[in-house]
């Protein structure tokens, strides 16, 4: 099973001692998770012993610097940053922090002309940089909706690079988009522009439709990639189970059940859907933990010491222990049948002096497709496995000849079939 559970750190640079390492990762093992977003510094590391710890357990980090976009933070001076971290494991770093939004800015240059295209060019220095050190940058996240109309920046940015063409944009494009639910339900917007019409800019949707603002914002920006740049981006989702950051709330009309359950289970939809569900790598929880004077602890999963705050937690990581005991003992059941039995399944067809029907045939192939068996006629030979499977049709076999598989120690699936028009 793909790892795509994961969560966003502390929002803070406190909490990446020995200890923290200590107590998270196996909070974060036990919950099967595989991603971690970190808040890191331009100015220093997160200690190495945490960032090497957390990648040997499993869990990648995504080190995300959210500084002004136009700060006096150049590329170049984080390139010794990002050598480290490769050197230690890490594959996704972010620059920047919801980049549609003035908070991202500096003072007074909002309001400056050709936002996205200063945007651009102060971004593609960072994106250069982390792959000259083999580091994989994600476009930042977007707030939906915005002080600049999120749908519009993005479009203005894809046509941008595809003006410029930006090769080192789009030849391996990752992007973070938000998966607040907004207090919709998680099948808002879904389908993207398939299914609805776009929205106009900060206007009210209208009767009956459904917008990009909600948790699939990610089916809407994957159709918008592949219209202007025919890719499919890989995608994480940020913010999982919120139902908005800035207002710090969980949607309580979403379950921990089923966000785990949309992020572990393949598209119920094919075709473009499916398609682009495959590309999501990691469903990102808000948040994991933060002190509850922080205005994000009130939607914490944990407290500070480790201890959930939600009763649906300890309930998972129950069912992921039934789950990793079960395939354990399979594994041993396995290989003791591979030493105790000659065979381990065998299905046992009845044989007619003239022929077996064609009908039987195709009626056998979803258990020789599924479990691939040992084929044949004999109940001696069919004695010798661990497991038979006994098409027992019109009657060919008698309970005494099933007796004498049981006898023999063998799991018995008997198919009774009933054929009309087969002499016997």
């Amino acid at each position: 099973m793909d790892k795509k559970i994961g969560f966003h750190y502390f929002q803070d640079l406190n909490h990446y001692q020995t200890r923290d390492l200590a107590l998270w990762q196996p909070e974060l093992e036990s919950l099967q998770a595989g991603w971690l977003v970190l808040k890191a510094s331009p100015s220093y590391a997160i200690p190495e012993e945490f960032v090497t710890g957390m990648v040997n357990s499993g869990i990648q980090p995504i080190i995300h610097f959210d500084f002004a976009v136009n700060s006096d933070v150049r590329a170049e001076d984080l390139r010794i940053l990002l050598s480290s971290y490769a050197k230690w494991g890490v594959k996704y770093v972010i620059f920047f922090d919801k980049p549609n939004m003035k908070s991202a800015w500096v003072k007074d240059s909002w309001s400056q002309g050709d936002l996205v295209e200063r945007f651009l060019d102060r971004y593609l220095p960072f994106v250069r940089a982390a792959e000259q050190n083999g580091l994989i940058p994600v476009f930042p996240p977007l707030q939906p909706g915005g002080d600049y109309w999120d749908l519009s920046f993005l479009k203005k940015v894809l046509d941008l690079v595809k003006q410029r063409r930006s090769l080192d944009f789009v030849s391996n494009l990752h992007i973070a988009v938000s998966s607040q639910t907004f207090n919709h339900p998680l099948s808002w917007g879904a389908g993207g522009q398939r299914n609805w019409k776009v929205p106009r800019p900060y206007s009210k949707t209208e009767l009956g439709e459904e917008d990009h603002i909600g948790f699939n914002t990610w089916q809407w920006y994957a159709d918008l990639v592949h219209s202007i740049l025919n890719i499919d981006p890989k995608m994480f989702l940020f913010y999982f189970g919120s139902s908005d950051t800035r207002s710090s709330v969980l949607d309580p009309s979403v379950t921990f059940e089923e966000l785990i359950d949309f992020a572990l289970s393949p598209a119920e939809e094919a075709g473009r859907v499916a398609d682009q569900k495959r590309n999501i790598l990691g469903c990102l929880f808000w948040i994991l933990s933060s002190n509850e004077e922080n205005k994000e602890g009130t939607t914490a999963f944990f407290d500070v010491n480790g201890k959930p705050k939600h009763a649906a937690i300890p309930a998972y990581k129950q069912k992921i222990e039934h789950t990793r005991k079960q395939k354990l003992e399979y594994v041993v059941a396995d290989k003791l049948a591979e030493w105790i039995y000659p065979i381990d399944h065998y299905l046992l067809l009845p044989s007619y002096e003239w022929g077996i029907p064609e009908n039987t045939l195709d009626r056998i192939r979803p258990i020789i497709r599924d479990s691939r068996p040992t084929i044949g006629f004999s109940l001696i030979e069919a004695t010798n496995a661990r497991k038979v499977t006994i098409w027992n049709e019109n009657g060919a076999f008698s309970s005494q000849d099933i007796d004498i598989l049981r006898e023999a120690g063998c799991l018995i699936d008997e198919q009774i079939i009933n054929s009309v028009g087969i002499p016997v």
